[in-house]
């Protein structure tokens, strides 16, 4: 004869329910956390103001190209910096809270680059359909695009450009941690983009000008904690620099949102997610996490960003949640593994 032990049953459940309500706790006192910070940082959220940007560098400078391997995309363009003040000579990459590295051109970046320029000369595969949607919408008029912790700048300013060469009027986030950084690389290089987009239209010596007049309608460049920015942004206290009679408000959420090498460390992965979950358009958005799978020692990396997702959607909007899937990798056989994330808020009951 059987004996059912039902209070043993019961008693499991209701771990499991504790369980279930100790990871939501968690996830609530990690998204408070995140939203006290954006409150304090909100002040220190600087928006930079390109219509002092020299355009020296871009009249005679002779800049790196990136081959996107397109047929139909035309390669990027960008400066690079052999020495740039203290950080030139610590030799590193990184300084966690004083440089976060954006002096580099880094692989991921680069493939995501790759990636955008096959989407939008339609070379890509079709179970990308969200993705091929997404950037189209954030390249038309009316679209926009937000890169985080961007450096160098490179997807964003493919999207600015291909915007430029389709005469709408989508707009573009560029956020780094550091104001140089935006000033002396991540400016001059949308500035030298929209540039080489404006000669093959108009080729005459006004292109400089007019391609400085599309960074003040068309794009920000914000630097500071990517937290005060988001702040800012929902609070709709993120004008376009060009527009300031008219009010043209940066809305809170884009079409598409830019991320390549931003999930380095476990607290890295959660801002990535949580700037994903509170700034992607819902259902119709999507987040693109250009990532190494792993970043030894310090806890970062595709697997650490799906976990981030899932913790920060523990603590979403009732009936959102964030949906983290892999649509590319790239393995060399002798390096790290670099993954390509498609992120999505999605309806929970979808």
């Amino acid at each position: 004869m059987f004996k059912f032990d039902f209070a043993s049953s019961t008693g499991s459940a209701d771990h499991a329910g504790d369980s279930e309500n100790d990871k939501k706790a968690e996830a609530d006192r990690m998204i408070a956390k995140m939203a006290e910070r954006a409150r304090m940082s909100a002040n220190s959220c600087k928006l930079l103001n390109t219509s002092s940007a020299s355009t020296d560098k871009v009249k005679s400078c002779v800049p790196e190209r990136v081959d996107l391997h397109s047929s139909s995309i035309d390669g990027l363009h960008y400066y690079f910096l052999p020495q740039h003040t203290e950080f030139s000579e610590k030799n590193t990459d990184l300084i966690p809270g004083v440089y976060e590295g954006g002096l580099k051109v880094w692989e991921c970046s680069l493939d995501l680059c790759r990636f955008l320029a096959h989407i939008m000369d339609e070379s890509t595969v079709s179970d990308c359909q969200n993705v091929i949607e997404a950037v189209r919408r954030s390249i038309g008029n009316g679209g926009s695009a937000f890169e985080l912790g961007c450096g160098h700048g490179l997807p964003a300013c493919l999207l600015l450009r291909e915007s430029v060469r389709r005469h709408t009027d989508s707009v573009v986030v560029f956020s780094d941690f550091n104001d140089f950084v935006l000033r002396d690389v991540t400016i001059p290089n949308a500035l030298l983009n929209v540039v080489c987009s404006l000669y093959s239209q108009q080729d005459n010596d006004s292109v400089v000008d007019d391609a400085s007049q599309v960074l003040l309608r068309q794009s920000i460049f914000a630097g500071g904690d990517w937290m005060g920015l988001s702040r800012k942004l929902s609070q709709n206290e993120v004008l376009l620099p060009a527009s300031q009679s008219e009010k043209r408000v940066v809305h809170e959420r884009f079409d598409v949102i830019l991320a390549s090498e931003t999930t380095y460390t476990t607290e890295s992965c959660q801002d990535t997610a949580y700037l994903m979950s509170e700034h992607l358009k819902v259902d119709i958005g999507v987040g693109l996490v250009a990532t190494k799978r792993f970043y030894f020692g310090v806890g970062g990396g595709a697997d650490a960003f799906s976990q981030a997702a899932d913790k920060v959607s523990e603590s979403q909007s009732p009936g959102l949640r964030l949906v983290v899937k892999t649509i590319q990798s790239y393995d060399t056989g002798n390096a790290n593994i670099r993954d390509l994330l498609e992120v999505r808020l999605v309806k929970s009951n979808q």
